[in-house]
This record gives C-alpha cells, sequence and structure tokens, in this order.
C-alpha cells in the first residue's frame, strides 16, 4: 500500500473515530471484498469491529468514493481494492484446515510445493542461537495462515531472523509488496538470498545484524507485519518485541502532522513453558504494546528440537499502544540465547539492577553556580535514556552547591555539585536495561562537558563481593 492510500485509509479512520485505526479499514475491505454476501453481523464477528462503528466506517468509505454502498463494493469497489490494496483472492482462499502436509497442498498454490527440495539445503542449525529447524509441514502451513489473515498481499513483511526458510515460501506466492529478512547468521543470509534468486522471488531483501544493536534507520517505522521465531527465553523475546514495534509502521506524517497507524501485527512463534514463565512471556507481550488476538498451541513443529520438545505455540499479536521506543538503545550486554543463560544458572545470585557511579571535574566554576540549569541537564538525561520519573526532590545549599534526587520508576538517580572545588558527582541506580545507564551518562558528559571524568558501575545482587568496574563509555554497549 503506498502512501497516498495510507493516508486516505488513516483519515477514514479518524473521521469513523475507529479505534482499530487503518488496520481495521483495511480488514473491513479484505472481508467484503473475500465475501461480498455476508450480513453486518458476520463482517463484525469476522473483522472484531462492532456494528456500530462497522457502520460509521463503511460510511465513510462511500463518502471516499471508494465502495457504492455501505453493505456493497460495486464493481468501482472491487477495482479500487486489487489496484491500491493488491487484493488478490475475492474469494476464502482457504475454506477448509489450511493444516496441510507435503502432499496435500491446495491447488491454487502449487507453486509453494517447491519449498520442500529448497528446505532441503537449509544450513545445519547453530545450536548456539538457538536455532532448530522448522519441519517443512510447518514453513507451509505459517505460510498459509498468513494467506488466510490476509497478511500477504499487498504487505510489507519483515523476519527477525528465519533459518527456518519461511521468508522464501511466502515470497513463492508472489503476492507481497516487499520481503526483507533480518538474520545474524551470515551462513542463512546466503542460503537465503541464493535460494531467493534460483526461485526468481520478487522484491526479497536480507539483511545481517545483531539485533542486539540498534535497528537499522532504513527498517524503521515501515512494515506492516513482522515474522519472528526468537530464542526462547523472557530475555530474548523482550529484544524481538522491542524490535518489531520499531520496524512496524506507527505513524505517518499527513499535510505535515503526525498520524498514528494502530493495528500492524506480528507472527511469533515461541516454546512451551511452565505456567509462571508462561505468565512472564505474556506480560512481556503486553509490556511491549501488543495484545494476542490469536495464539494455536503446538502449531510448529521442528526437526530434532529437544530443548523445545519438538514443537512451539503460534501467536498471532497486534500492536494495539503506540509510544516512543529509543531507536538508538544497544542491548548488547544483555543475554538472550537459552546457554547463555543457563550457563548462569549456576550461580543464584541474579543481578537486581545496575550501580552507576561517576565523578567530573572542572577548572571554570562559575557554570557549577546555575543550580537551575543544571537540573534540566539531569532531568533531560534521564528522559533521553527512557527512564520515567516519578518524583524529584532537590536543595540549593548555601553560600553555593546543589543536590537532586530523582525517583524512578525503576529506582533512583542523584547528582550533587561542589562548585568550590569544580566537582559534580553522579549516583544512578536502576533496575532496568543496563544501556539506559550508559546512554544517562553519555547525555550528562556531552552537557556538561567535564576536562576530567571517571564513570564505574557495578551488577547490584549477585551475592558477590563488591567491586565496581571503569566504565568506558565510548566503546561499552
Amino acid at each position: 500500500m503506498n502512501e497516498e492510500i495510507e493516508e486516505i485509509l488513516t483519515i477514514i479512520a479518524e473521521k469513523a473515530q475507529l479505534a482499530e485505526g487503518i488496520e481495521g479499514v483495511r480488514s473491513v475491505l479484505l472481508i467484503m471484498y473475500r465475501f461480498p454476501s455476508l450480513k453486518n453481523k458476520k463482517v463484525s464477528q469476522k473483522t472484531g469491529i462492532a456494528i456500530p462503528a462497522l457502520a460509521a466506517v463503511r460510511g465513510e468509505l462511500v463518502k471516499a468514493g471508494i465502495i457504492e454502498k455501505k453493505n456493497y463494493l460495486g464493481e468501482k469497489g472491487r477495482t479500487w481494492i486489487r489496484e491500491n490494496l493488491k487484493l488478490k483472492f475475492e474469494y476464502d482462499p482457504l475454506p477448509d484446515n489450511f493444516n496441510v502436509s507435503l502432499s496435500d497442498i491446495p491447488k491454487d498454490f502449487a507453486s509453494i510445493s517447491k519449498i520442500e527440495k529448497i528446505l532441503e539445503n537449509r544450513p545445519e542449525p547453530d545450536f548456539a542461537l538457538d536455532q532448530s529447524h522448522a519441519i517443512p509441514s510447518t514453513v507451509i502451513n505459517r505460510a498459509l495462515y498468513l494467506l488466510r489473515k490476509g497478511d500477504i498481499e499487498g504487505r510489507k513483511i519483515l523476519f527477525l531472523g528465519d533459518d527456518d526458510a519461511t521468508s522464501l515460501t511466502v515470497g513463492l506466492f508472489n503476492l507481497a509488496e516487499e520481503i526483507t529478512v533480518i538474520d545474524i547468521d551470515p551462513n542463512v543470509i546466503k542460503f537465503l538470498s541464493e535460494s531467493a534468486n534460483t526461485l526468481s522471488i520478487k522484491n526479497y531483501n536480507v539483511l545481517i545484524h545483531d539485533l542486539r544493536e540498534p535497528s537499522p534507520v532504513n527498517v524503521l517505522n515501515k512494515y506492516d507485519i513482522v515474522i519472528m521465531d526468537p530464542p526462547y527465553t523472557n530475555e530474548g523475546l523482550r529484544l524481538f518485541l522491542k524490535r518489531a514495534k520499531q520496524i512496524l509502521k506507527t505513524s505517518i506524517i499527513i499535510e505535515g502532522e503526525a498520524h498514528k497507524v494502530l493495528g500492524k501485527k506480528c507472527l511469533l512463534c515461541f516454546g512451551n513453558k511452565p505456567p509462571k514463565e508462561t505468565q512472564l512471556i505474556q506480560f512481556s507481550i503486553l509490556d511491549h504494546g501488543f495484545i494476542i488476538k490469536e495464539m494455536i498451541p503446538y502449531f510448529n513443529l521442528y526437526k530434532g528440537a529437544s530443548i523445545l520438545g519438538q514443537f512451539s505455540h503460534l501467536y498471532y499479536l497486534e500492536l494495539a499502544e503506540i509510544q516512543n521506543v529509543e531507536e538508538k538503545l544497544s542491548l548488547n550486554v544483555l543475554p538472550i540465547y537459552t546457554a547463555e543463560l543457563k550457563g548462569r544458572k549456576a550461580n543464584p545470585y541474579r543481578p537486581i539492577g545496575y550501580h552507576f557511579v561517576g565523578e567530573m571535574r572542572f577548572s571554570e566554576q562559575n557554570f557549577l553556580l546555575e543550580n537551575e540549569k543544571i537540573q534540566k541537564i539531569f532531568l533531560d538525561s534521564l528522559t533521553y535514556a527512557d527512564l520515567i520519573t516519578y518524583d524529584i526532590f532537590h536543595h540549593n545549599y548555601q553560600p553555593y552547591g546543589y543536590s537532586a534526587v530523582a525517583m524512578l520508576k525503576t529506582s533512583h538517580a542523584a547528582i550533587h555539585t561542589w562548585p568550590e572545588h569544580g566537582y559534580i558527582s553522579i549516583d544512578i541506580f536502576i533496575c532496568d536495561e543496563f544501556s539506559k545507564g550508559v546512554e544517562v551518562l553519555k547525555f550528562l558528559r556531552n552537557h556538561f562537558k567535564p576536562e576530567k571524568y571517571e564513570f564505574l558501575y557495578m551488577e547490584r545482587g549477585k551475592g558477590s563481593t563488591i567491586k565496581y568496574e571503569p566504565l568506558d563509555l565510548d566503546n561499552k554497549k
């Protein structure tokens, strides 16, 4: 869908006051296109949009000249949808159970049978990266699931990791506007790139990238759906959800004004966990602004994945909450793979948080008398690092000197000045991502511009002897 069409559907969603946003409008058009004879109640059931809201959307579609009547597309509407939403199927493409084997692929999709031979040549899985190949029927069923949901036709799709090669199967439909794969493994990227060329898949892109590093700028705020089978740790899931949220399209500029884009999707494959861990997994999903629209247990079967019990569940997520996500965030210090976390289990004490301390020294002492300016820089540093401040306490000493303590959602931060000594001390404790503490210190250093400085950190709550490590802001991630 091009920018002009996105603008039209965004305005329709806003005029209809549709909580589901642009994706809700698209889902209405998709169902009307595939099931032209359905009554309001059935369309409401299939889209999940309440009948009054559905009527409002249809009314705005008529006003915009897209459909002829509220309950009738007309030839003009069908043509508009084909040309602008790139929808192909004017019928239910999968009326029966889409859980197929390689021997009973529907005739309409015979082209995807080519994938069977390709999958035989996948690189050997790298268990250190939690790789384990899904069996061919699972790869095909994932693609058919996306097709049924309407998430291939005319869509921009991004895969966060794809050692299974699901992206190639999706590409064989020749229906997506764009397919991009990001993977840390150069062997996987090489295989996917060469296979896509062999299969003549159009608009297919690959990118080698470690998701613990900041997201590539050219993929931000762009895609309609993200598909991922992350490391089966809560830490790995949270990282991938954070990146998915950055990559999905969540805003659009119309006549110089930003408008929210709601409802983009995420297809998540994740292994079975005990009840308490499953609760944490679901909390992580909700915490990143996604809701679980559907969950199909034991959907994915894997070859030789004994650590997973040879299966995982399929989650169909929708992005319902949009907040600013720090695009430059680096999480390279965090363990996300199963083997990394298993190595930590020998030590029963896990870090509760990170304690950062620092000292900055200045020969120009007059600057240290500007208490209001110092407080502003201090608070701006917390905001910049995406730390939430609940309250701030400060005190001006006589004849000079200043202290401020910020109560954070994840602990506290403090700054103290001694103008007579040309000295500022920093104390930050956060039960949050390590990188956020680093970002605070970088911000303070860059804005205060001290002549000399030193920063240290330690992991708190590990049960080990207290020892602060030097922190190199320019190289430590």
